[in-house]
């Protein structure tokens, strides 16, 4: 870790590539803070207990105590007031980034509101 101006800071390999390369450029949407309780439903039928740590219109970020396998697909609850299916896109650590599968509209746009609400989520300053 580095001190930087107070604070300590990750170096990661994201840090150190180009702009033009870097994970936030590839996304298709913003996203934002957002911390709330989260279910992970898996293929065995039971409910893995998270805490969601941002979201965007495709996706969110959910911290579990759980190992999931990547390219797997779950039920998130509750996502846009209800249950949604997700893809298991990718992990670091206890932290896994998930793809919304099949969202209705009424779906989407309930995300996109609740969006307009949260701050923006900025990898940049969390260095992760």
């Amino acid at each position: 870790m580095l001190a930087k101006r107070g604070a300590y800071h990750m170096k990661t390999d994201l840090v150190s590539k180009p702009a033009s390369t870097s994970v936030s450029d590839r996304r298709r949407h913003h996203r934002y803070r957002f911390s709330a309780p989260i279910a992970v439903h898996i293929s065995n039928g039971s409910a893995v207990p998270g805490i969601s740590l941002e979201i965007s219109e495709s996706g969110i970020s959910v911290l579990i105590n759980h190992e999931l396998t990547v390219g797997a697909t779950v039920e998130l609850e509750p996502i846009a007031g209800g249950r949604v299916s997700a893809l298991v896109r990718r992990q670091t650590g206890k932290v896994y980034g998930f793809e919304f599968l099949n969202l209705s509209p009424a779906q989407v746009q309930r995300i996109v509101e609740k969006c307009k609400m949260l701050p923006l989520y900025s990898t940049k300053i969390l260095d992760i």
